[in-house]
């Protein structure tokens, strides 16, 4: 009875294990002796698959001792209580991981009657951040030339631009560790359609985004800072040249009227005719006088 219950009870915890492990990282390092690689996602949980406790077993980061295994007595150190946590069905948790994660383990098994050093697993592992939704874009240059983009954020992040299935350009891994933004563009010919795909992965996730490629019509399609250069270029103009006739329409109703409007001509042609008039009488008048 009591056997049947600790059975029941491990089988609980492992479902428990089980349950908690899903989206997280594994490190397996239960049926080899060889040096080891492993990946862990940021801010998500780290799953180390432990060999068998048949001997003394201990985990150190550089000359930390993480935890110490003797005779199915499982040991961990203080400082990492917070940050790790055994399991019966023979794995070690590393909760929430952070870039501090990263670094050089060693996993060292002793014998359990002498205490003779039986063998050593390095373990390098690297915390990376997961990549992000993929954002595809198209952008019409002309009639015959398009511009298609996909960008991702992520650690050492793998770009893979298809169309219909065929590789149109890709990327590879940069050798920083940081979250950086990382992006692959190329130039198509401006009437090709069809489904485009663009993969980003690394060594802890990896997604997908699809969209439908469009050819480009007789519009062609501005960049936005374009478009905002543009539109107040155009409003300043407009204005400049309504400022321009309507002070050209006040000059015209301002301007004076000149002699030769009227009838003032035929006024000054009849006052010269009188003066020469008067001009050739007097004479006469001071003859007769005489």
């Amino acid at each position: 009875m009591v056997k049947a219950k600790m059975i029941f009870f491990y089988m609980v915890i492992a479902t428990l294990a089980t349950s908690l492990a899903k989206g997280a990282s594994d490190c397996n390092i239960s049926d080899t002796i060889a040096d080891q690689q492993c990946f862990g996602a940021l801010g998500e949980p780290l799953i180390f698959h432990l060999p068998p406790q048949r001997n003394k077993t201990s985990l150190k980061k550089n000359r930390n001792m993480i935890f110490m295994v003797t005779d199915n007595t499982k040991v961990l150190i203080n400082k990492y209580r917070n940050d790790f946590a055994f399991f019966p069905n023979g794995t070690f948790r590393l909760y929430n991981t952070t870039k501090r994660d990263s670094g050089d383990y060693k996993l060292e098994t002793y014998s359990s009657t002498d205490g003779i050093l039986l063998h050593i697993i390095n373990i390098s592992l690297e915390i990376q951040a997961p990549v992000s939704e993929p954002v595809v874009s198209q952008e019409c240059l002309s009639t015959e030339q398009k511009k298609v983009s996909c960008s991702s954020k992520g650690d050492k992040v793998h770009l893979t631009l298809t169309l219909d299935n065929n590789l149109l350009i890709q990327s590879t891994p940069g050798n920083t560790t940081e979250h950086h933004h990382h992006s692959v563009t190329i130039r198509l010919y401006g009437q090709l359609t069809g489904n485009l795909t663009c993969h980003v992965q690394n060594n802890v996730s990896s997604k997908r985004t699809f969209i439908i490629l469009t050819s480009c019509t007789g519009s062609i399609s501005l960049p936005s800072p374009v478009i905002a250069a543009v539109i107040p270029s155009v409003s300043i103009l407009l204005l400049l040249l309504a400022l321009y006739f309507g002070i050209k329409h006040l000059n015209m109703k301002r301007r004076p009227q000149t002699v030769n409007e009227g009838n003032t001509e035929d006024e000054i042609i009849y006052s010269d005719v009188r003066v020469a008039y008067r001009s050739k009488t007097r004479p006469n008048t001071h003859q007769n006088a005489t």
